[in-house]
């Protein structure tokens, strides 16, 4: 398994090399549902389309007026088009027959996704690939990727197919692909990414005061639920939901909307039996940052939940205002004082990057937290 930011970079290594002329492979990047696979090409487009200078289009937003206008000026564009094979039809890949008039025969007239990437820079991102069971529509998807055509049109050297699709222990639907065509891609393994990664992007996407970040808490306490497996939980009722980092956002950005009699609801939908030990744990009451800060002898009779709440508790308040560092010390001092490694390493993975750097710099000084902060073999920097 390799990180998200890693996909990128062999995304851009594939992408230079069909740029030279070199061996034409399609990337296949496999993994669990809702790791962010789709998310990770979409956003990689985005940088790529910013990096050529050129303006990013996503294919499903535009109109037929849309594209008569890029391709009058086609070198200006980069097309995104999202494509799920299940939705498709063999067509949409060969084009529609035409009957040319005197002539007995007919001529495949290329759909405007086909003839915009013949002559734009882009990507055609095939979703779910492995899910196709249609034997046609299987051999158009494979005579694409193998050739890099659709139809009778060859795709622009600047246009490159990325391909992605769940693995089989958590899809029943999974199809096996044949030997030979194997050899046309390279398969990435994708797993989840780190919760640290995870907390940075809900920060980038959506802002950090808009996603409810006690779930981060929980998370860190049981880093086993970021992703599961229905199967592993024991029982499957053949609705409940796996918990999927794409369940957690989903969660969290509720939560900060929705009224707290929801939540339940909202979590159990949408995490199963995860999201019920998430409520569980979220019931769990701790005292206010300057309480914590005032006592931190209180937490000495905390349960584990309790501890992370409050350490969430303290981190929010610094990440909030820097001003808030110098009262939270005592906080800090406390547990480094009583060995709660577990705590303190939660502390620091809560703040913001430049509050734990801030953080640090205040109390490097104290050799209690010092000594504390190198036993928990942390990169705080």
């Amino acid at each position: 398994m390799i990180r998200l930011d890693e996909v990128k970079e062999l995304l851009d290594l594939t992408y230079r090399m069909r740029l030279e002329g070199l061996e034409q492979i399609t990337p296949h990047l496999i993994g669990p549902p809702g790791v962010g696979k789709s998310t990770v090409v979409y956003e990689w487009a985005v940088e790529k389309a910013r990096s050529v200078h050129k303006q990013f289009v996503d294919y499903d937003t535009i109109t037929t007026e849309d594209v008569s206008r890029i391709l009058r000026s086609p070198q200006e564009y980069f097309v995104f088009a999202d494509k799920r094979l299940t939705g498709m039809d063999p067509v949409d890949f060969s084009g529609i027959p035409r009957p040319l008039q005197p002539y007995a025969f007919v001529r495949f007239l290329p759909l405007d996704l086909a003839k915009l990437l013949s002559v734009c820079a882009g990507v055609l991102f095939l979703d779910e690939l492995l899910n196709e069971q249609r034997p046609n529509m299987r051999a158009a998807a494979f005579k694409l990727v193998r050739d890099y055509k659709i139809g009778d049109l060859a795709m622009s050297r600047e246009a490159m197919v990325i391909a992605a699709s769940n693995s089989a222990e958590y899809s029943s639907l999974v199809e096996t692909i044949s030997k030979p065509l194997r050899d046309r891609f390279v398969f990435i393994p994708v797993g989840a990414p780190s919760l640290e990664a995870w907390a940075d992007w809900m920060d980038r996407r959506y802002g950090a005061e808009n996603w409810y970040r006690n779930t981060l808490a929980y998370l860190h306490w049981k880093p086993t639920d970021f992703l599961t497996n229905v199967e592993d939980l024991g029982t499957d009722n053949g609705w409940e939901p796996p918990a999927t980092p794409r369940g957690w956002t989903y969660v969290s950005l509720a939560f900060k909307r929705a009224p707290k009699k929801y939540w339940p609801v909202i979590a159990a939908g949408k995490l199963g039996q995860v999201g019920e030990r998430l409520v569980a744990f979220l019931e769990n009451k701790v005292p206010s940052f300057k309480e914590l800060v005032a006592r931190p002898s209180v937490i000495a009779n905390f349960s584990i939940e309790q501890k992370y709440l409050a350490a969430m508790t303290v981190a929010e308040a610094i990440n909030v205002n820097k001003r808030n560092i110098r009262p939270a010390i005592a906080f800090v001092d406390f547990i480094a004082r009583n060995d709660d490694r577990e705590i303190i390493s939660a502390l620091f993975a809560f703040l913001e990057q430049k509050r734990r750097a801030e953080l640090y710099a205040a109390v490097r000084n104290n050799p209690v937290i010092y000594e504390a902060l190198k036993a928990t073999g942390r990169a705080l920097l």
